[in-house]
């Protein structure tokens, strides 16, 4: 039997519309934004029913699953109702921008006995996958440092709506654009323990609008005595730069480019067959009961980090974690 999905919000919403539709065993069953002219289009599209409004789409009885792709600051309030209406949920990534509402996100669907799923589709690629496999399986030996390092360009225009914005986009730079590798950076080493970090708008007239940063440096310990560098700007014009490293005593692996060079030749890792996707991903865990790749809890741990790399830039000294 077949997966029934519902998506709302319609811009990247339309992204994973297509991914479900594409996916063997997943059927879009219905789609909602307040755009009429957007949700025509995805109904055109799609065949699926249309729905302006949120409430009724989630209380269709031939609906599973809920994936809310809207401004982040919505993601736990959508959730939630989701959640209550016996749904699974399904949230873009991050969680939502402060740990209250992660909180009350996860205490919904353990109340109603739902899955919920964070879409942090890095965790899926093949080679993050081979990243972590390597690091869990000590072929780094003690690790010492990871670092991500995140430099891209967004215009003025970006940030007219919720962009930027600390109600509704949580942050900038890191809360935003970098929030994948912060990801990564937490999934590969683990429990962090403390940050120091810096954070201001240098966009210049450019970014007049930005209410929150256009670059993030920060520091982290991490309970496991590894170190963590985190660059992640919107300020730098060209040559755009994507990179996630860790090494240890042993070796060093990473993308963008690629590394994956050890102290002794010949290491391989096949991390095993996984979900291609986050459509993919919720299949197993609501057909076969599997850990999603990213649950609430994770979901919530990269939202408590860049909350505390903001926090530590605002009292200019070092966060200790949990918050």
């Amino acid at each position: 039997m077949s997966v029934r999905f519902g998506i709302v919000g319609l811009g990247m919403g339309m992204n994973r519309a297509n991914q479900v539709n594409s996916t063997e065993g997943a059927e879009l069953t219905a789609v909602c934004d307040l755009d009429e002219g957007r949700l025509k289009r995805a109904v055109d599209q799609f065949g699926c029913a249309g729905h302006t409004d949120y409430k009724e789409m989630t209380e269709r009885d031939d609906l599973d699953v809920v994936w809310v792709m809207l401004p982040s600051g919505m993601h736990a309030k959508f959730g939630i109702e989701a959640a209550n209406n016996g749904k699974h949920v399904i949230t873009t990534k991050p969680m939502d921008v402060t740990l209250e509402a992660c909180d009350a996100l996860i205490a919904a669907a353990e109340e109603n006995n739902v899955h919920l799923m964070i879409d942090f589709e890095e965790r899926h690629r093949p080679s993050n996958r081979r990243i972590k496999k390597a690091i869990d399986d000590g072929l780094l030996g003690k690790v010492i440092l990871g670092e991500i390092r995140l430099k891209w360009w967004r215009s003025a225009g970006y940030y007219h709506g919720w962009h930027g914005t600390w109600a509704l986009d949580g942050g900038g730079s890191l809360a935003n654009q970098g929030v994948h590798q912060l990801d990564l950076l937490a999934w590969f080493l683990g429990e962090p323990a403390s940050v120091y970090g810096h954070f201001g708008v240098y966009g210049g007239e450019e970014h007049r609008e930005v209410e929150t940063e256009d670059l993030v440096h920060a520091h982290v310990k991490f309970k496991s005595g590894a170190l963590g560098a985190i660059l992640t700007t919107t300020t730098c014009p060209k040559h755009q730069q994507t990179q996630v490293q860790v090494h240890g005593t042993k070796g060093i692996v990473g993308t963008g480019p690629d590394v994956w060079e050890f102290v002794e030749s010949g290491v391989e890792v096949d991390p095993g067959p996984s979900p291609r996707n986050t459509t993919e991903d919720a299949l197993l865990v609501i057909q076969e009961g599997k850990k999603p790749a990213c649950d609430g809890n994770d979901g919530r741990r990269t939202v408590e980090l860049f909350n505390a790399v903001y926090a530590s830039g605002r009292a200019g000294k070092e966060i200790q974690l949990p918050l």
